[in-house]
């Protein structure tokens, strides 16, 4: 399709207008693309290389068309391709201000005049070279036979009689109509590089006004991530409370057979009759201290101690309200811990150390812990 084979072409020349066009149509392409395409990332870089390409290739053909150095052709291009990437990647509508480096850059190509002589005659769509677009071109008067004579008439006495009309090929042309500008009509694109770009200040406010834009860009997309972590971290906050309010839920509904001991402490039994010891203390977080699954958490509580006789561990030690104490045992260790309480003079737990002096007598008396003392159970 020649039209496709113009837009890569890397032997023409593009002037003004089609430039103008082209890097128009690449960024706002890309806006709209990455924009539908948000949640296809790999799809909106795939369309940011192809931009890319397009715009290098006009810009060569319009350094070209211009007589610029040649070392120019690239610059629209990567900056399309960087500041475009990293709008991507910030992902937020306020990147998209990164993209007014390449657009500085292709405006400031856009204030060159075409120096090509074939300007006026054989552009077709702001394009000259090799791939024909002829058939995109409607001609406004019949064409005339290759080296058509015109007769001399009577109203034509004054001109020359054997004038021709040439056949309009970039050939005829260049050699038969030669370019001509009027050395006194200022281009208004050189008026304004001429003005502006020899203004140190003008040079100055530019490079303020990018660096301002650039910073004002990752200064929103830190507040941005910001702002979307805190919603995780209180979903995080709210999921821990649920999970401390069910495991404290668990404790109470499962456990019951309250026995208060003398030493402030109270005993309690678990649905499959497992001993849950209770005790108010100093102000703390609520949550879990100690778990035996994990092995993580408060390293006093991952023992009960007596003055004699081996330790027990608990299955987990929970904190409620800040200041209610919950240490749960397995109750395959029911009737050794109730054993060690009735006959031992005192236990620490946690850090708090407790008396049981008088606790084989409130043990004995409560037939839901009597039977663990009876040696025959």
């Amino acid at each position: 399709m020649p039209f496709l084979q113009a837009v890569f072409c890397l032997k023409g020349f593009d002037d003004r207008s089609r430039y103008f066009a082209t890097s128009l149509f690449a960024l706002i392409g890309f806006i709209f693309c990455s924009a539908i395409f948000s949640a296809y990332p790999i799809f909106s870089f795939a369309i940011l290389a192809l931009l890319s390409t397009v715009l290098a290739f006009s810009t060569k053909r319009r350094l070209r068309d211009a007589k610029l150095n040649k070392n120019w052709q690239l610059v629209p291009a990567a900056l399309l391709l960087l500041t475009g990437g990293l709008s991507l990647i910030i992902g937020t509508s306020s990147s998209y201000y990164l993209l007014i480096l390449p657009a500085l850059s292709a405006t400031l190509l856009l204030t060159y005049p075409s120096r090509n002589n074939q300007v006026n005659a054989n552009y077709i769509f702001g394009y000259y070279g090799p791939v024909d677009l002829a058939i995109y071109h409607q001609e406004s008067t019949p064409l005339k036979s290759h080296s058509q004579r015109i007769e001399p008439t009577l109203a034509a006495e004054g001109t020359n009689e054997h004038a021709y009309v040439q056949e309009s090929s970039p050939e005829l042309v260049s050699d038969s109509v030669p370019y001509t500008t009027n050395s006194k009509q200022v281009d208004i694109g050189e008026l304004i590089r001429l003005k502006f770009l020899n203004n140190r200040k003008f040079q100055l406010a530019v490079i303020a006004s990018v660096a301002l834009i650039f910073i004002a860009v990752f200064i929103s997309s830190a507040i941005n991530s910001l702002t979307q972590s805190l919603p995780d971290v209180k979903e995080a906050e709210t999921q821990q409370t649920t999970k401390i309010q069910n495991q404290a839920s668990n404790i109470f509904s499962n456990k019951g057979q309250l026995l208060a001991m003398p030493d402030n402490f109270n005993l309690y039994l678990s649905t499959f009759q497992g001993i849950i010891i209770h005790w108010q203390a100093d102000q703390v977080e609520s949550g879990e201290l100690w778990s035996q699954a994990t092995a993580t958490g408060d390293e006093s509580c991952q023992a009960i101690k007596f003055n004699k006789g081996s330790s027990l561990r608990p299955l987990n030690v929970l904190v409620e309200n800040g200041s209610d104490y919950y240490a749960s045992f397995s109750p395959m260790d029911s009737k050794e811990l109730v054993r060690a309480l009735a006959f031992r003079g005192k236990f620490s737990l946690c850090g708090y150390s407790f008396s049981l002096k008088g606790s084989q007598a409130a043990l004995g008396k409560n037939n839901n812990y009597a039977h663990y003392l009876d040696k025959s159970a």
